[in-house]
């Protein structure tokens, strides 16, 4: 059972804390990084394609430049996909100390009710394939670097 927040040592308070805002900063950072990953993927696509259209190149380099971008495509799908995993791994450790301070009790702060709604304490939970915006992510990032390794072969 959850401990009040005033049963607990200042000292364990001021820890948990720390911790809580380490596992924000973390999930903070890796939420920015997917995001820039996608981004920065996508305009670099973008630019390679332009490149190409502009100075054609031989086959046989065309050939060499799609197998990069296929190979790319794959591993950065892969990193998104890992990247999700240690975001949720994150989230689950701040429910872990949100449920030690007692956020999710319905006396948390008083005639206001719970901190955190109970649905919260299934969010680190979710699997890539039902969060839809990361799932599209990383969707949209393999595709479109598919897609110019596609387009690179047949300029």
């Amino acid at each position: 059972m959850a401990e009040g927040a005033n049963q607990i040592p200042s000292q364990k308070q001021q820890t948990l804390l720390a911790l809580h805002q380490v596992c924000w900063d973390e999930m903070t950072w890796r939420r920015n990084a997917g995001y820039r990953t996608v981004i920065i993927g996508l305009a670099y696509c973008g630019v390679l394609l332009a490149l190409v259209a502009m100075h054609p190149l031989a086959f046989r380099v065309r050939i060499c430049l799609s197998g990069v971008m296929a190979l790319s495509s794959i591993f950065g799908a892969g990193y998104l996909c890992g990247n999700y995993r240690l975001y949720m791994a994150a989230a689950a450790r701040m429910v872990k100390i949100e449920q030690y301070l007692g956020a999710f009790d319905g006396d948390f702060l008083g005639t206001l009710g719970a901190l955190n709604p109970p649905e919260r304490r299934d969010f680190p939970t979710v699997p890539l394939h039902r969060d839809l915006v990361s799932l599209f992510s990383v969707i949209t990032f393999a595709a479109g670097a598919l897609g110019t390794a596609v387009a690179i072969l047949l300029m």
